[in-house]
């Protein structure tokens, strides 16, 4: 839990299932179309537990939803930066370089995910969205790869 003064703010430790259950909330409100709560629970899971990803994933997720793709982005390549090698991080970055109309490199960061040759749902949500992209020609290919990555900084 964090108790907020009026200067400060505490951080009291939560158990694994309490920080659960506030990751859970904080999807619920995402669902329901509630993303500023939902982007408050998971910057505070930032606080608690933050040489973790998932707070970060949730919040790129509240930001797209909000239609804030530049800062989704951002943050989602922040969760990268953290663990370079998850794919939750890596999907949903795909995810929101489409939505930014990225899609040369969208396409590039899914398929990464989607060629895993176990049968995790990661994996089978970046094969679904790599399915969702628009087919490319070999002259948009080209250009693609001209396109400059977003600068998220």
């Amino acid at each position: 839990m964090i108790a907020m003064g009026a200067a400060a703010c505490e951080v009291v430790a939560l158990s694994s299932a309490e920080i659960r259950e506030l990751v859970a909330i904080g999807f619920r409100g995402l669902l329901n179309g509630r993303q500023q709560p939902a982007l408050q629970v998971f910057e505070a899971l930032s606080v608690l537990r933050p040489g973790e990803t998932f707070p970060l994933i949730g919040r790129g997720l509240a930001h797209l939803a909000s239609g804030r793709v530049n800062e989704a982005l951002r943050v989602l390549d922040a969760a990268l930066a953290m663990q370079p090698d998850d794919e939750d991080a890596r999907v949903f970055l795909g995810m929101a370089l489409n939505l930014a109309n990225y899609e040369h490199h969208s396409r590039a960061v899914l398929a990464a995910v989607a060629q895993d040759p176990r049968d995790l749902p990661v994996a089978r949500l970046a094969r679904g969205l790599c399915g969702q992209l628009p087919r490319q020609s070999a002259d948009d290919d080209q250009g693609a790869r001209r396109a400059p990555i977003p600068s998220t900084t």
